[in-house]
């Protein structure tokens, strides 16, 4: 209606955005919530997973991360290749276990179950996101999707001597 408001904004949670809804319970429901989860020290805004996550790699992941000149060019090699290309242009908080069983088909085209495993190894660390306060938990540990097991190695019985 012309003049008036039919948006209901809730404050309260120190240091996060007011958030404003259609109905007057979506607003209480959210606020309730909100609450406990900052008490608790668990609150994430769920407008702070909208970035890409090419973007959340490239301005928070990858200037943070250190080691083995080797290793690290490996790992770049990893995100660029099979991580960006195919998930990159989803919002943290779009990458859920669906998600990512079509990116593990899609690598299952290419790649062997190692590889495979340490792509994924790859995006759960990016999925540092979690600690970051931008999503809630890491989908890369769901436990309805995961990485192939990995391949027994072959055992051999000791000799008697």
């Amino acid at each position: 209606m012309y003049g008036t408001c039919t948006r209901h904004r809730v404050k309260g949670i120190p240091g996060v955005k007011d958030r404003s809804f259609d109905a007057p319970q979506d607003a209480k429901t959210w606020l309730a919530q909100a609450q406990t989860d900052a008490r608790r020290g668990e609150f994430v805004d769920p407008r702070d997973g909208a970035i890409f996550l090419k973007d959340y790699i490239a301005t928070h992941w990858w200037p943070t991360q250190s080691g083995d000149p080797s290793t690290i060019e490996r790992i770049e090699q990893r995100v660029r290749r099979h991580i960006v290309p195919h998930l990159g242009a989803q919002p943290l908080n779009a990458i859920g276990t669906e998600v990512l069983r079509h990116w593990k088909k899609r690598l299952e085209k290419d790649l062997g179950p190692t590889s495979i495993r340490l792509v994924w190894a790859t995006l759960s660390s990016v999925q540092a996101a979690v600690e970051d306060r931008r999503l809630g938990r890491n989908p890369c540990r769901s436990s309805m999707v995961g990485p192939p097991p990995a391949a027994p190695g072959r055992v051999e019985a000791w000799s008697p001597e």
